[in-house]
């Protein structure tokens, strides 16, 4: 709900249709996700963007609650964990026109009433994004934003309400690449380490066999990307990572000249991660056999991470005491503060009345 100054309207609407209770996706003339009586539309660069974002932040989401257990709804007052991390609350999209543009009505407003062979509603369109409503709700919406809109313009010819500074405002500097680079995001258990800090039992022995096609592949791979699937390291004694699953990533790394490569870091050294290399080695050659219909091999690398992933760990309950306690006393200061001009106020139409 946010931080509410005033309500400029409040009321109760009808229950919704019941073929308003539905989510699904369609290909159209373009892409869309009909949740309830709403429609988005994207293009099919913006959808791809939007459900691989979905689907990451979904994942840290579930991570989260896997790592707190005693967080339930509705009982913290505000954020708690951004899924995605920072990188993705400051980031703007990149597969639009531009970020603040969608590919399809980026900047329209309309209300139609459609034909009744079609369906017999009202579509209110305000940008990529579409409600459909039959004429007595729609009444009731119209309703709502009349008196706002009085209630607004009576608000501001007595109150002054300037708009202030907000840091969600003031993202270009993330859009840069050189200043994107001090955000660690620290999503599902994947860190960026050096590669200087990463060697191989099967370097040093000269055993490893070297596929050159494969590496040109990743390269290429890497060139359109631009990142790599996370090698998986062991932890040494001595602090260093030997090479569990990611040979041909790590060569390829190497190859184009980047100094850090993307890593899940198991808490094991090399030797106890014998049968992770064997499971490992397996599901490549299901997947080899396969043509990768299942992609085992990835799946498992995935849940790796998200198994090693602690940075969540009693967020919940750390953040629990210190943010609520906060917001409790913001909102005790801001009921005083504005309680106290609504008593003043009423004093002063009291006191001008008998005069």
């Amino acid at each position: 709900m946010g931080s509410v100054r005033k309500f400029l309207h409040q009321s109760k609407l009808p229950d919704r249709e019941p073929h308003h209770s539905r989510l699904f996706i369609d290909l159209a003339e373009n892409i869309h996700i009909h949740h309830r009586e709403y429609r988005t539309v994207f293009s099919l660069d913006e959808y791809f963007e939007y459900a691989d974002i979905l689907a990451t932040s979904t994942e840290d989401v579930r991570n989260f609650l896997e790592q707190n257990p005693d967080y339930a709804e509705q009982e913290f007052p505000t954020t708690i964990m951004i899924a995605g991390g920072k990188e993705r609350q400051l980031k703007f999209l990149e597969n639009s026109p531009s970020p603040n543009k969608s590919t399809y009505f980026a900047n329209e407003l309309a209300i139609e009433l459609q034909d009744v062979y079609v369906t017999d509603e009202i579509h209110i369109h305000y940008r990529d994004f579409r409600i459909g409503l039959d004429r007595e709700r729609f009444r009731a919406i119209a309703a709502g934003f009349a008196e706002a809109v009085e209630q607004l313009n009576e608000f501001e010819s007595s109150e002054s309400y300037e708009r202030e500074y907000h840091p969600d405002r003031i993202i270009d500097n993330f859009n840069n690449k050189a200043e994107a680079g001090n955000v660690d995001t620290k999503i599902m258990g994947i860190k960026e380490i050096d590669l200087t800090n990463i060697k191989s039992v099967f370097f040093e022995n000269k055993t490893w066999t070297r596929d050159q096609e494969s590496i040109n592949a990743l390269k290429q791979t890497h060139k359109k990307s631009g990142k790599f699937t996370p090698i998986i390291v062991s932890t040494e004694k001595d602090g260093t990572h030997l090479i569990v699953d990611g040979h041909h990533r790590y060569t390829a790394a190497k190859e184009i000249g980047l100094t850090k490569i993307d890593a899940i870091i198991v808490d094991l050294t090399f030797e106890k991660t014998k049968k992770i290399r064997q499971a490992e080695s397996l599901l490549k050659q299901f997947d080899l056999e396969t043509n990768y219909k299942y992609s085992l091999s990835s799946f498992m690398k995935s849940y790796l991470g998200y198994r090693l992933n602690r940075y969540y760990s009693s967020a919940f309950k750390k953040k629990m005491f210190k943010q609520g306690y906060i917001w409790r006393s913001l909102i005790f200061l801001k009921r005083l503060i504005f309680g106290k001009r609504a008593i003043f106020k009423s004093f002063n139409e009291a006191h001008n009345d008998h005069k």
